[in-house]
């Protein structure tokens, strides 16, 4: 399907881009799809305001289709008048009920949820939000139906965030994590209307989070939404119509990225975060988070119960601003082997071999560079994501002073490991501290050691001292290692992030100050403090890294399916043609 729709943006794009009412030409497109009616589309695409509405998937199930109840004259509720003496004859035959739409009404409630963790704020740069759906119809609960939750946000495209199926109360509740990015959610039920034994979504939005309100306040509230729905003619389908899930597991085709494997579900996708370290632990140093630092995404595939099968990732070495030598890895306390497969390309994507020949700091794990079968315990004592800083850079720190005259020349894209690792048995990640504010435990092994042993370096939320206090926060409530979303312009060599004199990140103190309620994108604020002749005291690594977005991804496409785009490019040369001569015509005419 990706395909197709990368192939048919050719002609639209060269299409709109000729035309002068810019528009006009795409009409003609616009039914080409997954053949949805208008109707479908327009509804569908109404689900910004909250407002659920009911979308036809156009299948329809004979077997769906319900009889009406019978009833006597000493039952309650509605009753056949008759006149006394009479006798009543029941139907031969069940008649089904009259076809009627399915309708919905819904309210929508949110609880404000404290996301400093009771005070003791991990830096989350996720939201992190329970999502409640309740379901009822005219009979009351509706149980047994699948509930989907996606945001849009994060890659531009559904993203699954979290699925369930409602209980004997009708209601669900699905846990998400999502980028601070994502003000609001997208929630579909998929049921059956029993009267016409059509399928049908019903789809809406509901926010997590909100503006903050009171004087003085700023940024915005995270918040737990619960929807209410109440619904006429709609409940579970009976059994499984393979129309619409082939597989039978209960996700709908829509969101189902393995549809002909029920023990798959759908696949969740990180987007881009970076990850990033200052290694002077257990001082502060010098604050300033880029001595090591590295761009991430990661996938996950999922059951329908939630479980991950699949983690894949992708990890560029971008910082070293520091003495130390170190590697990242990543800890997984799970109850199951899993197969570890990892490659390396280099800064130009050629193939790098020199991950056996740099040093390790972490004892004793099996499949460092060479990946295979790790047990739970190896598996928790950390699966190797990139060797030695000293050789994935190769030699350079992306590290200037502040003021230097640093440039794309300068700059030294490192190492990318490429990494998936299959568990033989699928697992909840949410249980033990897999995940931290929607995050793996990645930590950073360094070539110092403490009382004979090589110190390692974890983001704040995974150990407590005895104290119970977070044993990755300083005194100060700094930590040694956060994740930003996307690609994350660090600070210049030496210059401490909480400090705005020397640091183009303004906004971070009134974040770490605010347990994460004030300024929740303080890293997309950058160098705005107004002083003459100030020197920048970010790198600018999102200018400096290249991108393969969409355009790589065109690219991709053309190599791929050479015959498909150059059949499409030739009716989009005649159709350019014949509107040129049209012109051509009129202008002659003129």
């Amino acid at each position: 399907m990706k395909r197709w729709l990368v192939l048919l943006s050719i002609p639209l794009l060269i299409l709109d881009c000729s035309n002068k009412k810019k528009g006009l030409l795409l009409l003609p497109f616009l039914g080409l799809g997954d053949g949805s009616s208008t109707e479908t589309k327009a509804a569908a695409a109404n689900t910004g305001d909250g407002t659920f509405t009911v979308v036809g998937l156009e299948t329809t199930d004979p077997t769906q289709i319900t009889t009406p109840t019978e009833t006597t004259g000493g039952s309650s509720g509605d009753q056949t008048s008759t006149t006394p003496g009479t006798e009543v004859t029941a139907p031969t035959a069940p008649v089904a009920s009259t076809p009627a739409p399915t309708t919905v009404n819904n309210e929508t409630t949110v609880v404000v949820v404290d996301q400093t963790n009771d005070g003791n704020f991990n830096f989350e740069t996720n939201i992190t939000v329970p999502v409640t759906v309740v379901v009822e119809n005219e009979s009351g609960p509706v149980a047994n139906a699948p509930v989907t939750v996606t945001e849009t946000t994060t890659t531009g495209e559904p993203n699954v965030v979290g699925t369930g199926t409602t209980d004997s109360n009708g209601s669900v509740t699905i846990p998400i994590s999502v980028p601070p990015t994502v003000t609001a959610v997208e929630v579909s039920i998929i049921g059956v209307n029993p009267t016409t034994g059509e399928v049908v979504e019903i789809t809406g939005s509901a926010p997590v989070q909100q503006p903050s309100t009171g004087s003085g306040s700023e940024g915005t509230v995270v918040v737990a939404p619960v929807v209410n729905v109440d619904t006429t003619n709609f409940q579970p389908v009976n059994g499984c119509v393979q129309a619409v899930d082939s597989d039978c597991d209960g996700i709908a085709n829509a969101y189902d990225e393995f549809p002909e494997d029920p023990s798959l579900a759908t696949t969740a996708r990180s987007g881009r975060y970076t990850i990033a370290f200052e290694d002077m632990y257990p001082s502060a140093g010098d604050a300033d988070l880029n001595d090591h630092s590295t761009i991430f995404s990661t996938e996950m595939d999922k059951t329908p119960t939630n479980k991950v099968k699949v983690i894949r990732g992708t990890y560029t070495h971008v910082a070293k601003g520091a003495g130390y030598n170190h590697e990242l890895r990543l800890s997984l306390d799970v109850p199951t082997n899993a197969t570890v497969q990892v490659s390396y390309v280099d800064g130009n994507g050629n193939p790098w071999n020199g991950c056996a020949a740099a040093s390790k700091y972490t004892a004793n794990v099996v499949g460092d560079c060479t990946g295979g079968t790790l047990n739970a315990a190896q598996l928790k004592r950390g699966v190797l994501i990139l060797p030695s800083s000293d050789k994935t850079l190769f030699g350079s720190k992306n590290a200037p002073k502040a003021g230097s005259n640093f440039t794309i020349n300068d700059f030294v894209r490192g190492v990318t490991a490429q990494v998936t690792i299959t568990f033989e048995e699928p697992v909840d990640l949410n249980e033990t501290k897999n995940l931290v504010g929607g995050h793996l435990n990645y930590f950073l092994a360094i070539n110092q050691k403490t009382d004979g042993v090589f110190r390692q370096i974890y983001r704040p939320g995974y150990y407590k001292d005895s104290k119970g206090k977070d044993s990755f926060i300083d005194k100060n409530g700094f930590p040694w290692a956060i994740i930003v979303p996307g690609v994350f312009n660090h600070p210049t060599e030496g210059d401490d992030i909480r400090k705005p004199s020397t640091s183009g990140y303004i906004f971070f103190n009134s974040w770490m100050h605010s347990n994460g309620v004030a300024h929740k994108d303080w890293y997309l604020h950058v160098d705005q403090i107004p002083a003459p002749n100030r020197p920048s005291y970010v790198v600018r690594v999102s200018d400096f890294y290249a991108d393969n977005g969409f355009s790589a991804y065109l690219l991709k496409a053309v190599r791929k399916n050479a015959f498909e785009v150059s059949a499409s490019l030739i009716v989009v040369g005649a159709a350019l043609g014949f509107l040129m001569k049209k012109r051509l015509e009129k202008q002659q005419a003129a």
